[in-house]
C-alpha cells in the first residue's frame, strides 16, 4: 500500500506512534541535512503539537478531586446544620440564643440542595458563608465551638470553585488530536517526498537508508479494517439490551 494512501487510514493513536518513529528515525540517521530544511521543522512542530493534543491529561483525576471536595463540602455542611438545629434547644441561654442566630442565615435555603443545577448548589454556599463571615457572628460561632468547622468549610468551597474553574478552563483550551490531523498527515507527507527527492538526487547510501526506513515506519502503523456489513437478516427481537 502507498505511504500516502496509507496514512490517511490509520487512526489517530497510530498517527502519534508514527510521527514519533517518523522523528525518532530522522534524528538516527546521522544526516544533518535532515533536519535543517523548512519540512523537517514543520514537522517537528506539528508532531509536538499533535502529542500534546493527545496527551492523557488528567481529567479523570481531577473529576475524583472536584466528587470529593463537593461530597465533604456537603458532609460538612449537613453537621453542621444538625448541630445548630439540636443547639437551639441547649440549656445555656447564650449558647441556645446564638445557635437560633446561626440557624437562620445557615437554614436559609434548607439542609439539602442537591436537587439544584451544582451551578446553583455552589452559589449557595458562597452566599451563606459569606454572610457567616460577616463581623456580627464570630462571637456566635466562637461560643457554639464552630470557628474552625466554619473555616473548613469555607476553604472547601475555595477548593471547590478553583478546582473547578482551572478544569473547565483546562479544557476549553485543549486542542482535539483530530483538529491537527490533516496538519500531521500533511507534515509527514512533504517531508518524506523531500527525503524520496533528495535520495534521488545525492544518490547517497544515507538518504538512500533514510527513505527505506521511514517507509518501513509506515509497514509498522496499524491500519483501521474495515467494517464487516451488518447482518440485515436479525430481527430486533432476537437482540439483546446491549446491541439496542
Amino acid at each position: 500500500m502507498n505511504y500516502k494512501t496509507k496514512i490517511n487510514r490509520i487512526n489517530i493513536k497510530s498517527l502519534a506512534a508514527l510521527g514519533s518513529r517518523i522523528m525518532l528515525t530522522i534524528n538516527k540517521s546521522g544526516i544533518p541535512a535532515a533536519k535543517e530544511g523548512k519540512h523537517y521543522l514543520q514537522l517537528k512542530e506539528i508532531n509536538s503539537l499533535y502529542h500534546k493534543a493527545g496527551e492523557l491529561d488528567d481529567e479523570k483525576l481531577v473529576s475524583v478531586a472536584i466528587k470529593a471536595i463537593y461530597i465533604n463540602r456537603r458532609v460538612l455542611f449537613g453537621e453542621i446544620f444538625d448541630y445548630l438545629k439540636g443547639l437551639r434547644t441547649s440549656p445555656n441561654d447564650e449558647v441556645k440564643a446564638a445557635a437560633k442566630l446561626l440557624f437562620i442565615e445557615i437554614n436559609r435555603y434548607g439542609k439539602n440542595f442537591r436537587k439544584l443545577q451544582i451551578l446553583n448548589q455552589t452559589a449557595q454556599y458562597t452566599i451563606i458563608i459569606r454572610s457567616l463571615s460577616n463581623p456580627e457572628y464570630e462571637a456566635a460561632i466562637a461560643l457554639t465551638l464552630l470557628t474552625d468547622k466554619f473555616k473548613t468549610l469555607a476553604q472547601l468551597q475555595q477548593d471547590y470553585e478553583s478546582t473547578y474553574m482551572k478544569h473547565r478552563n483546562a479544557k476549553a483550551a485543549k486542542v482535539s488530536p483530530s483538529n491537527l490531523r490533516m496538519q500531521m498527515e500533511h507534515a509527514i507527507k512533504l517531508y518524506v517526498d523531500e527525503v524520496h527527492w533528495m535520495a534521488g538526487r545525492m544518490d547517497s547510501e544515507e538518504w538512500t537508508t533514510l527513505k527505506r526506513n521511514l517507509l518501513n515506519r509506515f509497514d509498522e502503523a496499524s491500519v483501521a479494517r474495515k467494517r464487516k456489513p451488518k447482518n440485515k437478516g436479525l430481527d430486533e427481537n432476537t437482540l439483546s439490551p446491549t446491541t439496542v
